[in-house]
């Protein structure tokens, strides 16, 4: 109870703040403040309408968005999700769910790529590989590969993906998945680390990273415009211009003050009650999530953290 307490806590505050954990680690040696931002799959369409502009106007930066998992299925909403996020101003990052145990790393990172590029969305910034415990065998964090066999994997997804996109794909991962299934393997420096810890606060960075540069602080936000995301930060290092440039845009940009369009000098006149409109986005009570449903081909199971 303390930790989904702290998670709400953490999801009702303002989106204008930054969480004392992400700007601790942020005063340790970033250059600039940590950035919010979101990840979402298709589940997210399941509720209340995506509203990007919504999104934006709350302090949110960026979104990762499902892209594909494994070889087999590709995202229905990526493409429109991608492009309206992109109008909205905030900068997108496709993400894969692994699935290590249907296809070789190296398969899986191009059938990714060529799903993106067929979406007619590039994305600026590197695919995110999307590993956490294994959904479809539980008990089996790993997919039935041993610590050499993951590692084996995971260099050729970062291989390949580096191949087609020239950057280096950021990993998303838990401290616990990392141990377990590669043994804090010292490889993968070059990779961004996405880690994602619940607990109120940014947990033990895995090796053989220093920091993170994304943290996935809650699973099950609150978010006017989007129904249950993932809610994120992202602390500007320099390894990223693309996000750092937005970053530094939105932080330079002062706020918008209403006009008089007639007479720019007088203060624009209130509405009357009777000119008033309504809330074009209700407050929606949070929806139960439903329970598995049997996998069936090109459409995924969820279960607690993995989305399709």
């Amino acid at each position: 109870m303390t930790a989904g307490g702290v998670v709400l806590a953490l999801a009702l505050a303002p989106l204008s703040g930054v969480h004392p954990a992400a700007a601790r680690a942020a005063a340790t040696g970033a250059p600039g403040k940590p950035v919010r931002g979101l990840d979402i799959s298709a589940y997210q369409h399941m509720g209340v309408p995506v509203d990007w502009r919504l999104i934006a106007r709350q302090g949110i930066r960026f979104a990762a968005i499902k892209l594909a998992e494994g070889t087999y299925y590709m995202n229905p909403y990526y493409r429109s999700d991608a492009k309206d996020a992109k109008a909205a101003g905030l900068a997108v990052l496709p993400y894969v769910f692994a699935n290590p145990d249907t296809a070789y790393g190296d398969w899986t990172a191009e059938f990714a790529v060529h799903v993106m590029r067929a979406s007619g969305q590039l994305a600026s910034l590197p695919l995110v590989a999307d590993l956490e415990n294994d959904p479809y065998r539980p008990g089996d964090d790993c997919y039935g590969l041993g610590v050499q066999a993951m590692v084996s994997w995971i260099s050729g997804f970062a291989t390949e993906a580096h191949a087609l996109t020239r950057q280096w794909p950021v990993i998303y991962t838990t401290r616990a998945w990392w141990r377990e299934c590669t043994g804090l393997t010292s490889r993968f420096r070059r990779d961004p680390l996405w880690l994602a810890a619940y607990d109120g606060a940014a947990a033990t960075v895995p090796s053989p990273w220093r920091d993170w540069t994304f943290w996935q602080y809650s699973d099950d936000g609150m978010l006017p415009g989007l129904d249950q995301p993932d809610l994120d930060y992202y602390q500007p290092t320099g390894d990223l211009p693309a996000l750092d440039a937005l970053a530094k845009a939105h932080a330079r940009k002062p706020p918008k003050k209403a006009k008089n369009p007639k007479n720019p000098k007088k203060p624009k006149p209130k509405k009357t009650k009777h000119h008033r409109k309504t809330s074009a986005h209700p407050k929606h009570k949070h929806k139960p999530r439903r329970k598995h449903q049997p996998r069936r081909k090109h459409q995924p199971r969820r279960h607690k953290h993995h989305k399709p």
